[in-house]
This record gives structure tokens, C-alpha cells and sequence, in this order.
């Protein structure tokens, strides 16, 4: 089968044959038609956190993939080949074909296309995990949200909005109509106002994307026995414990039950994904570069200078592979 190869640490990514992996008895092996990219495939190829996070190479990248049931094992129950799936998995999915737990995947829901269901399972179930599992977010609270128009912060203002939450979200100017459109009741737009000063009432639940200062400065407007969840750095327990509140990193655990509980949604319309740009498996590399403008450093690519972070379409990048 064709796929795509990191054979060293901030190498060339190949595009080359390798073996059809063989599936184990609780396995289902998948036909890939898209995968999704993502900032942590960067991360992990650049090897600059490879204590943190370890590869073995040569590796396949994705985490994140839609597909065809081909083969099932003999103790897997519930799938048939034919059958339309998506779901996550630490091997890689940037290949035509994958073996993975049943655990891991859940049927695609019939009106998404193969490229969007690709682009849902890490970014719903980061946002689902941030304002439910950790944030213990419920009807009629606030919630704030940093990164409101990104990958995962519109499944938030999305999931947190049909949750019945009152739904606040930082963003870009540019950004504030799409925020809304998804069910923003406010948008703050982070280049013109500080949050914390605009703010006149302290809220629930803060779900940050962002980080740095931007998490610190979050303590002032939670309320006392608030959440503060975070996706991308530490939190300090100085500062939750000086401010009364509790605040925790998550790490992602995807299920079966939770994409389930998404792709019922997705089903119903009730959420719905965005898909930016497609590229074909081949062109992977091209897809690296277009993510690391907004992602400086990462792989050995970096933005050619100032403002070379271009704005583009929301939602995710995403490969067609078959």
C-alpha cells in the first residue's frame, strides 16, 4: 500500500509503498479515504518534544481518519466490510490502509462526505472532553472560550451552545461573524479589547486553546469553584488555589461512546464540521507547509516573515487518500 513516511527527525516527508498491515482477531482493517493533519503530527516529526511525545521511525503520521471497512477480525462484532467509518488512532493514518480496536471507531454519520468526517474525531472530542469531562460545564452557566474560531474551539462554542450555555468566545474581528453564526451569544475580539476588562460578570467555565498570558489572566474572570481547562500548556495550581477555582491540562482519551454521541449530532445537524482545504495524499508535504504558517518553528518551517501566517478558511486541513 502507498503512504506517507517520516524516516528521520525534521526529514523530508516520503511518499513510498509499504505493507498492508494484518489485522489482529479484535481488529478492523480500513480502507482510507481522508485523514485529517494536524499541529501534533508537526510537532512530533519536528523531534524538539520527543521525550514527550515518542516516535518510532520510520513513522506514518495521522491520527484521524474516515474510511471503508475492508477486513474484520474474527472477534469483532457490530462491523461488516462496507461499512463507512471514522474514528482516531495512535498509528498512522496517513496511508490507504489501517488497522485499528473496534473501540476506536463509530459509523459515519450518511450526510457527512468522507473529507468532513475525517476532519471531526480530535477536535470534537478535545472540545467535548475540555467543557464536559473536565469543565463539568451545564445548562445555563457561562462559558468562555479562547480560540473560538479555531479547529477546536468552534465544536466548543457549537456543543456548548446546544448544551444550553451562555457562550462567550475570544477571536479575531474577522472572525466575530463565524463565532456567532455557530452560537456565540459575544465574541471579544482579542486584538482590540483585554477580556478580563471587558468582562463585566465572571463566568463558569474557561476553556483555553490559547495559552501564556492569556491563561493567567483568565483567573480574573472566573468565578469562585469555576473550571479553568486547558489544551495546550500546564496550569498553575498556585493560581487555582489563590483564586478558589480548579484548573487542570487535559490530555484527549478518545471513545467509541463519545464520537458516537457526536456523530448522532453531526447526523441531526444540530453541530457541524468545517473542512478548509483538501490535498491528496501525495501532496502531504504541501499540507505540512500550509499548517506550519500558522505554526512557526515546527518540522523546520517557518513562516518566510512578517505576516507570512496567512488567514484561511476555517476548520481543518485534511488529505484525501482514496
Amino acid at each position: 500500500m502507498k503512504a506517507v513516511r517520516l524516516l528521520e527527525f525534521g526529514g523530508p516527508l516520503v511518499f513510498d509503498d509499504v505493507p498492508t498491515p494484518a489485522i489482529a482477531r479484535d481488529e478492523v482493517l480500513v480502507k482510507i479515504k481522508s485523514s485529517a493533519v494536524n499541529h501534533i503530527d508537526l510537532v512530533k516529526a519536528s523531534g524538539k518534544l520527543r521525550q514527550i511525545l515518542p516516535i518510532d521511525l520510520p513513522w506514518i503520521p495521522g491520527h484521524e481518519f474516515s474510511g471503508i471497512v475492508e477486513q474484520v477480525g474474527s472477534d469483532v462484532a457490530g462491523y461488516v466490510p462496507g461499512d463507512a467509518v471514522f474514528g482516531t488512532s495512535e498509528l498512522g493514518a496517513y496511508a490507504e490502509f489501517l488497522a485499528v480496536k473496534q473501540a476506536t471507531i463509530v459509523k459515519k454519520p450518511s450526510n457527512l462526505t468522507f473529507e468532513e468526517a475525517a476532519s471531526v474525531p480530535v477536535a470534537s472530542q478535545t472540545a467535548w472532553e475540555g467543557i464536559f469531562t473536565h469543565g463539568h460545564l451545564e445548562k445555563g452557566q457561562t462559558i468562555l472560550i479562547h480560540g473560538g474560531a479555531g479547529a477546536v474551539g468552534a465544536y466548543a462554542v457549537q456543543l456548548a451552545s446546544h448544551a444550553g450555555a451562555s457562550v462567550i468566545a475570544t477571536a479575531s474581528g474577522d472572525d466575530e461573524a463565524y463565532v456567532k453564526s455557530i452560537g456565540a451569544s459575544r465574541v471579544i475580539n482579542y486584538r482590540e479589547a483585554q477580556f478580563e476588562k471587558v468582562l463585566r460578570e465572571k463566568v463558569d467555565v474557561v476553556f483555553d486553546l490559547i495559552g501564556g498570558d492569556t491563561q493567567k489572566r483568565s483567573f480574573l474572570v472566573l468565578k469562585e469553584g469555576g473550571h479553568l481547562i486547558a489544551a495546550t500548556q500546564p496550569v498553575s495550581q498556585e493560581e487555582t488555589a489563590s483564586h478558589r477555582v480548579s484548573g487542570a491540562m487535559m490530555r484527549l482519551a478518545p471513545s467509541a461512546d463519545m464520537l458516537g454521541r457526536i456523530a448522532r449530532l453531526l447526523e441531526k445537524g444540530t453541530i457541524r464540521p468545517d473542512v478548509a482545504t483538501v490535498y491528496a495524499l501525495q501532496d502531504t508535504a504541501q499540507a505540512w507547509k500550509d499548517i506550519a504558517g500558522n505554526l512557526p518553528g515546527v518540522h523546520g518551517m517557518s513562516p518566510s516573515g512578517p505576516g507570512a501566517a496567512k488567514r484561511r478558511a476555517h476548520g481543518k486541513i485534511v488529505l484525501r487518500v482514496t
